[in-house]
C-alpha cells in the first residue's frame, strides 16, 4: 500500500510540474528551450524532457527563430493553436450564442440565434444550439475529432456543474442540465457554469493582469447576477453553489413583485422585462428596452426619470458587492450594458454612495460583449480539463 501511494505522489508531482512548465510556455511562446529553463529554474535536461512529453500531445510546435545571431540559429517553441478546440454557448431567455474556440481560447467561429421570451424546455433550447453548432462545423471545415468538449453557460443559480437549481429567466429549475448537454451533443467533457462565474474568468483571460486581483462583477440584462473571484479563482460554497444572485437581495420592503416571488428584489429596478414594466406606468404601448432608450435619448421626463432610479440602485449594489466582497476591481457589464451604455453610463457618475475605506481605492470599470467573455471563460474550463487530461496520458 506504502509503495502504491509514493508512486502515486510522484505520478501526481511529475503532472503537477508537467502542467506548470505546458502554463509557462503558454503565456511567453514562442520562447527558446534555455529561456524556458531559465523562467523556470529547471535545468536544461528536465526542460528537454518535458517538453519532448509535451510534444508527443502535439500541443507545440518548434520554428526557427528569426533573430540573427552568431552560431547556432536556436529552436523556438510555439503553441500549436489547432491542437483541439472547444465549443462554447452561451444560454440566455433572449437568445442563444454559440461559438467554436483554438486551443488559445480565441473565437474562431460564432451565431447566435434569438429566442422569444416564453417557456422552453431544455431540450428545445439545447436543440436551437445543436443546429447552431452544426452549422458552424460546416462552415469552418473544422472535423468533430477536433472537437475536446462544450462550455456552457448559463443564467441561473448552480450547483456544482451539473444542476441548475433555479433559473428565472430561462424558467428552468432542478434540471441535471449537464447531462442533458452531454446527451444532445454526445460529448463527455461538458462543463456548466454561471454566466457571471464565466463572464469573471473569461475577462481573466482576455486581460491576464485581473488574475492578480480581488475581482467582483456586477451583471445587467434579462436578469442582474454578481460574481467574485480571489487572485483568479472563483469564490463559491462547499456545496458549489454559484454566487450570483445580487438581484435578488431584497431592496425595497414591498416592492415589486420579483419573478423570484419575493418583493422590492434588486432586480426588480434594473432587469430589462422589470424596466419595462415600470415604464408602462407611463406610456402602456412600451414593450421595448429599445424604445424607453429612444424615450431616454429624446428626454422624456418619465424615462429620464426611470433610468436616473436604475443607476441610483446599481450604484447602491455596487457598494453591497464592496462591502460584502471587499474587490480591489469591479466589473460592470451584460446585454443591457453592450446596447444602451449611453443611458448606463450615469451609474458611474459621482457621487457614488461607497463605503469610505473603497473610496479612492476601488476601481470600476465596465466591460462589453459579456455573452463573448462568458463563452471564453467556461470554453477556458473545459481545455483545461481536456489539457490535464492530454499531458497525463503521455507521462
Amino acid at each position: 500500500m506504502g509503495n502504491n501511494l509514493q508512486i502515486q505522489d510522484q505520478a501526481d508531482m511529475k503532472l503537477s510540474n508537467l502542467i506548470s512548465i505546458f502554463n509557462l510556455m503558454y503565456d511567453k511562446a514562442p520562447i527558446s528551450r534555455a529561456a524556458l529553463a531559465k523562467l523556470s529554474g529547471m535545468s536544461p535536461t528536465s526542460i528537454t524532457r518535458f517538453t519532448n512529453d509535451i510534444m508527443k500531445a502535439n500541443l507545440i510546435l518548434e520554428a526557427p527563430s528569426r533573430e540573427k545571431k552568431v552560431g547556432r540559429t536556436a529552436t523556438l517553441l510555439m503553441i500549436n493553436e489547432n491542437a483541439f478546440y472547444s465549443v462554447g454557448i452561451n444560454m440566455d431567455s433572449t437568445y442563444i450564442h454559440v461559438s467554436i474556440l483554438n486551443f488559445r481560447k480565441q473565437i474562431v467561429a460564432d451565431r447566435y440565434r434569438k429566442v422569444q421570451l416564453v417557456a422552453h424546455t431544455i431540450e428545445e433550447l439545447l436543440e436551437i444550439a445543436w443546429q447552431l453548432y452544426d452549422q458552424l462545423m460546416t462552415e469552418s471545415g473544422i472535423t468533430p475529432s477536433k472537437i475536446c468538449g462544450i462550455g456552457l453557460s448559463v443564467a441561473g443559480v448552480m450547483a456544482g456543474s451539473d444542476i441548475l437549481t433555479y433559473g428565472a429567466q430561462l424558467k428552468l429549475h432542478g434540471i441535471n442540465i449537464r447531462q442533458a448537454v452531454m446527451d444532445r451533443f454526445h460529448m463527455e467533457n461538458v462543463i456548466v457554469e454561471n454566466d457571471c462565474n464565466a463572464a469573471i474568468l473569461g475577462q481573466q483571460i482576455l486581460k491576464p493582469e485581473y488574475k492578480e486581483k480581488n475581482v467582483a462583477c456586477l451583471c445587467i440584462g434579462s436578469g442582474v447576477g454578481s460574481a467574485v473571484s480571489y487572485h483568479g479563482t472563483l469564490f463559491s460554497q462547499p456545496g458549489g453553489l454559484s454566487f450570483s444572485e445580487i438581484g435578488h437581495t431584497i431592496v425595497e420592503p414591498d416592492g415589486m413583485l420579483c419573478d423570484c416571488g419575493n418583493r422590492g428584489c434588486l432586480q426588480t429596478f434594473l432587469a430589462e422585462e422589470a424596466l419595462i414594466t415600470r415604464a408602462q406606468k407611463y406610456n402602456p404601448e412600451i414593450t421595448l428596452l429599445e424604445e424607453i432608450h429612444s424615450a431616454w435619448v429624446k428626454e422624456v421626463p418619465w424615462a429620464r426619470t426611470l433610468i436616473h432610479q436604475a443607476c441610483v440602485y446599481a450604484k447602491m449594489a455596487i457598494n453591497n458587492l464592496a462591502c460584502m466582497y471587499n474587490p480591489d476591481l469591479i466589473l460592470v457589464g451584460g446585454e443591457s450594458i453592450d446596447l444602451y451604455w449611453d443611458m448606463f453610463q450615469g451609474l458611474m457618475d459621482e457621487p457614488l454612495p461607497l463605503f469610505a475605506p473603497f473610496r479612492n481605492r476601488l476601481q470600476i470599470t465596465p466591460f462589453f460583449k459579456m455573452y463573448q467573455s462568458s463563452i471564453i471563460g467556461v470554453s477556458g474550463q473545459v481545455q483545461e480539463q481536456h489539457l490535464r487530461m492530454l499531458l497525463k496520458n503521455v507521462l
